[in-house]
């Protein structure tokens, strides 16, 4: 229910967002049925307070958007922005003011699309400046509605230990996956140490251009390759296997059968009706059934669990 939620409000934020003007829009027409979807009431002020006062030092009137609270305290506080701000550092800088105030656990800043997720990780009480996760309304795998769903109503009390040896994870795939991006983009230092890398060799007469020219090509083409492989039938298939073992238990997966084409993975019953078909459209991995609806775009494989209850109709009632 929740990803079809999701995928409701998904459709209506790129429909809607044209028309979403001011910092209340973003709030009444994207955040708070985001809210919603996690489970919380966002008309009881006892679970969602809305302008909560947060001074810092001399600066007085100081107000979060919105503060997810128990017990009379705020556990989680979110400030939101216009639909077309890139949440940057100023907007950052806000946010970390309102966490040193309040004390929380969690802050999170959002335009409405894009949902940013702050802790303090690395020193206690001081919220970290990069955030631990990133969830986008309109561009997310499984896994991230799987963390998602960690902050749901009720997560913020109790078992929080969990919850922070979960975050602590995020944080390490985030701190990786900034690493990855700062080799893809070329950022300035990247380009710069492979540089003072190459001063040392027989190389050292390639200019700081050349070397730019030729890392944004070699950039391009490595990631066409990377991504052409992944969707190698070959690479594919043991990924599904291991995926369809975990949605149907091993009577049901056992008894299906995997054929391979140069495209495409079918997933088919003994006597060859096809139940699924998973394969490479251009660069981009499709997903479609045997009922001939028609075909999703997954984002990564572990997205099949996005249609976890439609796979276990088919192949239970196709046996």
């Amino acid at each position: 229910m929740v990803i079809e939620e999701l995928k409701t409000l998904a459709s209506r934020a790129s429909e809607i967002r044209e028309y979403i003007k001011s910092e209340e829009g973003s709030k009444t027409s994207l955040v708070l049925p985001m809210l919603g979807i996690l489970g919380y009431d966002v008309f009881n002020p006892k679970h969602l307070m809305a302008e909560l006062t947060a001074d810092v030092g001399i600066k007085r009137g100081e107000k979060v958007d919105y503060a997810l609270m128990s017990s009379g305290k705020a556990k989680l506080i979110i400030e939101c922005k216009k639909i077309e701000d890139k949440l940057e550092e100023s907007s950052v800088s806000q946010l970390f003011r309102y966490f040193t105030a309040l004390r929380v656990k969690f802050g999170v800043l959002t335009n409405g699309i894009v949902y940013k997720f702050y802790s303090d990780l690395e020193s206690p009480n001081i919220m970290d400046g990069t955030p631990f996760f990133e969830f986008n309304l309109v561009s997310h795998t499984h896994a991230d509605i799987e963390f998602l769903m960690r902050f749901k109503k009720g997560s913020l009390v109790g078992q929080m230990k969990s919850l922070i040896k979960e975050c602590k994870k995020r944080k390490l795939r985030a701190i990786i996956r900034d690493n990855i991006r700062n080799t893809l983009e070329l950022r300035p230092q990247f380009i710069l140490d492979l540089k003072k890398e190459l001063d040392s060799t027989s190389l050292c007469s390639s200019s700081k251009k050349e070397v730019t020219q030729i890392a944004q090509h070699l950039v391009i083409e490595e990631c066409l390759r990377t991504i052409e492989n992944s969707l190698d039938p070959a690479v594919l298939e043991p990924k599904i296997r291991a995926i369809l073992k975990g949605i149907l238990g091993n009577p049901l997966e056992n008894s299906l059968v995997y054929r391979q084409t140069p495209s495409s993975v079918f997933i088919e019953n003994p006597e060859g009706a096809i139940f699924i078909r998973v394969f490479s459209n251009g660069l981009d991995l499709k997903i479609s059934f045997s009922n001939k609806q028609s075909q999703k775009s997954l984002r990564v494989i572990d997205d099949l669990y996005l249609y976890r209850d439609k796979i276990k109709d088919l192949v239970s009632n196709g046996q």
